[in-house]
């Protein structure tokens, strides 16, 4: 399974019981994961952890809503999925679950300061004599705006 943004990603704990109701299998559990992801402002490794009780729903194949036009969806059909017929796999619903609860985004700490935009340096470690570009930005047009009116 792709783990993106996770360079490595593992199951601690995890817990699933799975009940049979007319064809359908109702799967509920939880998961404990953990792996490493690069930080998203100095690239540095940081160890990432997260789990979550969920409740899913799996049918039987062939009764998915049918037809190629808009079919509109509730609260209760976004956990529902679908089988074959030959059995689930349950790694797949924990790995389906994982895939939901991966963090978009990962810090190691809130107080990180990045890498320099200019030399590359982990501000974190040392100090950078860069300074700030002088460079116009995208958005500098805006700052002459306010107050202005036609």
């Amino acid at each position: 399974m792709e783990t993106s943004p996770l360079t490595a990603c593992r199951l601690v704990d995890a817990e699933l019981l799975l009940s049979v109701e007319k064809g359908d299998i109702l799967a509920e559990g939880s998961f404990e994961a953990e792996g490493e992801a690069p930080c998203d402002r100095c690239s540095e490794p940081v160890p990432v952890r997260f789990g979550k009780a969920f409740q899913t729903v799996l049918a039987p194949k062939g009764q998915e809503p049918k037809g190629t036009g808009p079919v509109e969806l509730h609260a209760d059909d976004l956990d529902v999925g679908y089988y074959d017929g030959k059995g689930v796999e349950v790694n797949d619903i924990f790995w389906e679950q994982v895939a939901l609860e991966i963090p978009l985004k990962v810090v190691c700490s809130e107080d990180c300061k990045g890498i320099c935009p200019t030399c590359g340096a982990n501000r974190n470690r040392e100090a950078c004599s860069c300074g700030t570009p002088l460079e116009a930005g995208p958005f500098d047009v805006l700052k002459n705006l306010k107050g202005k009116k036609e």
